[in-house]
């Protein structure tokens, strides 16, 4: 196949306009080829996507599990196999799986990895360089008892006002029972789970809820709900999907609250990052409805309520004297939830946002020297690759360089 014939393949492959006749041919001839040859048809398959990115055709978390779940289809397999055309995106994997793509400033970096995130690589890093982080979680009763949840086994683990809270995997904790229909006289249990740096875990609340919580966040919930509604209290960040839930005929809503901010449903699914470090916290509604309320403290006395459509995204910045504190956009969905889906996603981002968001999932200490470039970074990064792959990535194209000493990281501009 000539150059001007596979570049028009892939300028149709990218906008999802081919035909399985031109896949499978193209596919054939590109197993002719040896290793050198295939990656120089890659580079440019990466430079045609840069102006029609073809993950928009089949969804970006689809194209991270294709690359990091795809078998080299050159090693391990008999001449049989080889013969047989397969999906262009199992030859991704020898230069993807660290990172999908990132474009950088204002010139576009579509950079592929060998795939480092298989467990034998992680554990042999070197001595400077840092792992992605995993499921940790503290688990703290109503007693004031804790319970780490890296070292308890599967199974029960307590129980709460009638509720057994079950670890039933890796990184997933469950409150199962009946809770009460009526409100008590008995106070609340009141149960907080909290993630440290480089951690993550997701709660099944005896309600059905479900919530994600990211690094650096918790959550503080009753055992069992009464009472009128459904309250919770969250740091950091956290993904809800608030079960629908009645007692007597009648519909009980979940309340949020967190760093000055309430929030009321029904029954949703929504993303709330409240870190103390971020300049606002934003709400982000991906299905359902939800009124989000600005909560005065002190003298503010803030009243300013609005209501979400799925899609959208409220932004409450710190008090500024503004008589509405709550800002309304069209939210980026994906980009909100990259994190539970397993990677970072940035968009138009600075060097200082993207250092937060690494920090908190590798444990890091960022230390900033000298004046830093003002670029931008636009792209997608795994979250199971470790520290010094991401940071080289980030290296390649956006004028910043890192020096790694055990947990700590500087950054400064390039020389």
């Amino acid at each position: 196949m000539e150059e001007k014939h596979y570049i028009a393949f892939f300028k149709k492959y990218v906008r999802n306009e081919h035909t399985e006749q031109e896949h499978d041919q193209f596919l054939k001839w590109l197993h002719s080829l040896p290793d050198a040859e295939i990656e120089k048809v890659m580079l440019e398959y990466a430079a045609i996507s840069s102006d029609n990115p073809v993950i928009g055709t089949i969804g970006h978390e689809e194209l991270i599990q294709k690359i990091e779940s795809s078998l080299d289809v050159r090693e391990g397999n008999t001449n049989e196999d080889i013969l047989k055309p397969r999906s262009l995106w199992g030859y991704l994997r020898r230069f993807a799986a660290a990172a999908v793509l990132i474009l950088i400033g204002t010139a576009t970096y579509y950079l592929f990895f060998a795939n480092l995130n298989e467990p034998e690589v992680i554990s042999q890093l070197p001595s400077h360089d840092v792992a992605p982080g995993g499921n940790k979680a503290v688990l703290t009763l109503s007693d004031g008892s804790t319970i780490n949840l890296n070292d308890a086994g599967q199974g029960e683990i307590a129980s709460q006002s009638g509720i057994r809270i079950n670890k039933v995997t890796d990184g997933q904790l469950v409150y199962i029972g009946q809770p009460a229909r009526t409100a008590g006289v008995e106070p609340e249990s009141m149960n907080l789970v909290r993630t440290p740096k480089a951690g993550q875990y997701q709660v099944h609340l005896s309600d059905g809820t479900k919530v994600w919580l990211n690094s650096m966040s918790s959550i503080r919930f009753p055992a069992v709900f009464k009472g009128p509604a459904r309250k919770v209290e969250i740091t950091g960040e956290a993904y809800f999907e608030v079960a629908g839930y009645q007692v007597d005929g009648k519909k009980i809503p979940f309340v949020v609250t967190c760093n000055n901010q309430l929030i009321e449903v029904v029954g949703t699914h929504f993303n709330v990052n409240s870190y103390q470090d971020e300049m606002a916290v934003k709400t982000t509604l991906l299905e359902g409805s939800v009124k989000v309320s600005a909560i005065g403290t002190g003298n503010m006395k803030w009243s300013e309520t609005v209501r979400l459509r799925p899609g959208e995204q409220s932004i409450l910045k710190p008090f500024s004297g503004k008589a509405t504190p709550i800002a309304v956009k069209k939210a980026d969905t994906e980009g909100a939830i990259a994190w539970k889906q397993g990677y970072f996603k940035f968009k138009d981002t600075d060097i200082r946002e993207v250092m937060r968001q690494l920090s908190r999932w590798y444990d890091l200490e960022v230390i900033y020297k000298g004046a830093l470039p003002e670029d931008q970074f636009t792209g997608y990064i795994s979250k199971k690759v470790s520290i010094s792959n991401v940071l080289n990535i980030l290296e390649e194209g956006g004028g910043v360089k890192f020096n790694i000493q055990a947990n700590r990281v500087e950054v400064s501009a390039h020389d």
